[in-house]
């Protein structure tokens, strides 16, 4: 974050925007004026980050919830046209699970090119563990265990999924993947974009922003079809604190496979 640069109400407003969840749930103004720091890399001050609220009342682009904290939240539609989020996807998200955590384990694995030996663990944890915390529920999260020939020791990596419709691949949908990196080393967004689908008009967008960010890009062309899976984007590492991660791995893992994991990394 840059101390000291100056953004303009409508750069801050427009970034509001796109972080706000498309279904109108509201967002505490500290964590909003946080998500906008650090997305767009310089200081928001209140009187910065509460005029762009000005400017979107004004616009009628918002909703305001008052009281202690307070909060912010998309208007609804008055344009007559139907948001993204309530088109009805051929695929629903629960439906491309299933395809998705099968292709990590027989397709995605073979992409990191493990040394013989290692582990490769897959698990949902779309309803695992907390529930508070903005954007902390990854839909997949997968950890390789990796062993060397010469070095000592294990090297532990952790990865996390974020899975989107075709419908519900947008810029806040990176910024999702990007906050759950709190937690992992790697994170990745995951769309199911069909070729020839009219929301192909906001690929260009969301690489672009996965890019900024150092998320991965995978598009699911044919959920039945795993070989038309394209890999757009490898993510950048995360430098995450190992306490953080390992505080993650016990509120997301089951008694089962933190006992898999603990015999992978210690041999017990």
């Amino acid at each position: 974050m840059v101390p000291g640069v100056q953004v303009s109400v409508e750069k801050v407003a427009h970034r509001i925007v796109e972080l706000l969840p498309e279904d109108g749930s509201p967002v505490i103004n500290r964590v909003m004026r946080t998500m906008v720091a650090r997305t767009l890399e310089v200081a928001v001050s209140p009187e910065l980050y509460f005029a762009a609220l000005d400017y979107l009342a004004l616009k009628k682009r918002i909703g305001r919830s008052r009281g202690q904290g307070g909060g912010v939240f998309l208007a609804q539609e008055v344009s007559g046209e139907t948001p993204a989020s309530k088109i009805k996807d051929s695929w629903p998200e629960a439906k491309l699970m299933e395809p998705l955590e099968r292709y990590l384990k027989e397709h995605f694995v073979k992409t990191l090119d493990l040394p013989s030996g290692s582990t490769w663990m897959i698990a949902n944890a779309s309803s695992a563990g907390p529930k508070s915390g903005q954007w902390s529920r990854p839909d997949f999260i997968a950890v390789s265990v990796m062993r060397f020939q010469l070095l000592p020791g294990r090297n532990v990596q952790v990865h996390s999924f974020e899975l989107k419709t075709e419908t519900g691949g947008s810029v806040q949908a990176v910024h999702e993947a990007l906050a759950q990196t709190r937690f992992t080393h790697f994170g990745h967004l995951v769309w199911h974009l069909p070729c020839g689908s009219k929301d192909e008009v906001r690929l260009a967008d969301v690489t672009a922003q996965c890019e900024t960010h150092g998320i991965g890009l995978i598009l699911i062309r044919d959920p039945d079809q795993p070989g038309t899976w394209e890999i757009k984007l490898d993510p950048a590492y995360k430098d995450t604190s190992a306490a953080t991660v390992d505080a993650f791995l016990l509120s997301r893992l089951s008694g089962h496979q933190t006992g898999q994991l603990k015999k992978a990394v210690f041999g017990e």
